[in-house]
């Protein structure tokens, strides 16, 4: 009887140690895969803050060149270089209020 109860013990606890052997490794696996997942994310997170402090400078630019090119002065030059003429006296044409519209 006592020897049935020490091969009980025995292999339950060879059951015990193979079945934590596979859960350590499994755990490690699980472990090794989501560190390299934030790796990945962290470069990817990286290049899109580049990339948008790139098109804000370039939006900077732009919103610049926009104001430069709306100013007085230039769009003056513009009017000259397109032989425009400045509009005289404008006269409206009022209807009269018996006009109906079909």
């Amino acid at each position: 009887m006592q020897k049935t109860n020490s091969k009980n013990k025995r292999f339950d606890l060879k059951i015990f140690n193979r079945i934590l052997g596979f859960l350590i490794i499994a755990l490690g696996i699980l472990y090794i895969a989501g560190a390299n997942d934030l790796a990945i994310k962290g470069f990817a997170l990286n290049e899109l803050k580049s990339r948008c402090d790139k098109l804000a400078d370039e939006n900077n630019k732009l919103e610049l060149r926009a104001m430069a090119l709306s100013s007085y002065g230039v769009v003056r030059e513009k009017v000259k270089s397109l032989k425009m003429v400045a509009a005289g006296n404008v006269a409206y044409i009022a209807a009269a209020e018996a006009v109906a519209v079909k």
